[in-house]
């Protein structure tokens, strides 16, 4: 298990994608952390009024650690402010440069983890002090940043980034997925689509 997993005491290494339009809300994030993965939000371009109730409905369901996934170019005011307020474990941005949040959200205890589309990303965003990064295939849905097959980007993110934790994404769907993921050396795999199929 990873040094995210257990600073957030995450016994699966499962996390749900962070879709947002309501499919990644309270009630599959928290049915995730529940069952011990890692239960992550979708709240895109949402309002920071409309994200702490979300975040508040998800306390209410949940009893373990989860995260936020916001996509940096949808970004609005005050929503990095929002997760910093509410104090959320763990946040992940996409599609962007996370430099200028890391140092404020480790002053507050949160853990960052920047998703990426290629090897030379997740070199930058190691660079800079994320926690970890989440590295996406062509395989995935959704917004898709990558360039090539998960199998290959993965191999070698796991290679440059050493003991920084590498989680999968992209076309993970059954326990095989999982299996071929973390003997690739991930240590954990983000799941999108499957979850969309699946009854919280």
């Amino acid at each position: 298990m990873s040094k995210i997993h257990d600073r957030l005491d995450i016994k699966l290494p499962i996390w749900n994608a962070g879709m947002g339009m309501g499919m990644a809300g309270a009630e599959l994030c928290s049915a995730v952390s529940n069952a011990r993965g890692m239960g992550v939000l979708g709240l895109g371009g949402m309002p920071p009024s409309a994200m702490r109730t979300v975040i508040a409905q998800t306390r209410k369901l949940r009893s373990r650690a989860f995260g936020v996934n916001i996509i940096m170019p949808m970004m609005v005011e005050g929503q990095i402010e929002c997760c910093f307020d509410e104090d959320v474990p763990l946040m992940i941005l996409f599609w962007g440069d996370p430099t200028p949040y890391i140092n404020d959200a480790h002053r507050r205890g949160i853990i960052v983890v920047s998703q990426c589309g290629d090897v030379e990303e997740a070199v930058r965003a190691a660079d800079a002090g994320v926690d970890g990064v989440i590295v996406q295939g062509t395989e995935a849905g959704g917004h898709v940043k990558a360039t090539r097959p998960l199998a290959d980007v993965l191999k070698e993110t796991v290679r440059e980034l050493g003991s920084l934790p590498v989680i999968a994404a992209g076309g993970i769907a059954t326990g095989e997925d999982v299996i071929r993921a973390l003997k690739a050396g991930a240590s954990a795999v983000s799941m999108g689509t499957r979850f969309v199929a699946t009854n919280e």
